[in-house]
């Protein structure tokens, strides 16, 4: 069965028609399904989006989100004012508060900009993913994922009462299987490739991973960290990257480089079966 992505926004649009917003929005279908990967950062563009690309928000199945920065959630009231009665897959730190911190300036806030609370009132129903869950024949979440914290996190979050060094634990991923083998869908891969191939070939039972797609949050990573991401990728078979949002320009020109045509840039509008 072949799985069909549309990125639905991103960073770049494809097309004077199409919004460009900081944020992720992916449309997965299969199965006579669609599912609604991240919600990018506000529903003005993901609806305008949806729109000129064909795309009946209010047929939408379910919607899954990464992990809880607002450039993956802002636009969820919008989606599901649309479909009433929406499952959205998250885990439940998606919803604590987050702030950016950034060395030489004033901390951010990049929480989700909707409560919980306020989502389910509009009609939305929670579903709390803990662990790897299947969704569909052709669609693994891959739960919280494992291994060492990476490193460049200028980000923190509220614990309890405390505020601690965010560790990404309600961060998930996709994982997809469709005609051209394994895909894994990551929205920022801030827990990092090395854990999120790993825990991603786990998932596959040990099978290849045919391509990787998403924001691989590599903006300000230096050439040794670069040469490291080519290292990994080498030992998983060199998958075909499919770069956008927060992969960084400069990081993706890197790979390219080294890679060749292992390593496209997509942007909203683009589509590919898989």
């Amino acid at each position: 069965m072949a799985v069909e992505l549309l990125v639905l926004v991103d960073n770049h649009a494809g097309s004077e028609d199409l919004l460009a917003e900081h944020g992720l929005a992916v449309v997965l279908s299969a199965g006579g399904r669609q599912i609604l990967f991240d919600a990018s950062a506000s529903g003005q563009t993901v609806c305008h989006n949806a729109e000129r690309l064909g795309v009946d928000l209010g047929a939408i199945d379910a919607a899954i989100i990464s992990h809880g920065h607002y450039d993956h959630t802002g636009g969820l009231d919008a989606v599901v004012a649309r479909r009433p009665g929406l499952p959205i897959y998250a885990h439940p730190g998606a919803f604590s508060r987050r702030w950016s911190g950034h060395s030489g300036q004033p901390m951010r806030d990049i929480s989700c900009p909707h409560t919980v609370e306020k989502l389910c009132d509009r009609g939305a129903v929670f579903h709390a993913v803990r662990a790897p869950e299947m969704l569909a024949e052709w669609l693994v979440l891959s739960g919280p994922v494992g291994g060492p914290p990476p490193p460049r996190q200028p980000f923190v979050v509220r614990k309890a009462d405390e505020i601690v060094v965010d560790a990404f634990e309600d961060e998930l991923f996709c994982l997809l299987r469709g005609e051209s083998g394994w895909v894994v869908l990551t929205g920022c891969c801030h827990r990092g490739l090395a854990n999120t191939l790993r825990a991603a070939r786990f998932l596959a039972h040990d099978e290849p991973i045919a391509a990787v797609i998403g924001g691989l949050h590599l903006g300000d990573a230096a050439d040794a960290e670069l040469e490291q991401v080519v290292g990994l990728l080498d030992r998983y078979g060199r998958p075909t990257v499919y770069t956008c949002h927060c992969t960084g320009e400069r990081a993706a020109a890197f790979l390219a480089e080294r890679l060749g045509e292992k390593v496209q840039p997509v942007q909203a509008g683009w589509r590919a079966a898989f």
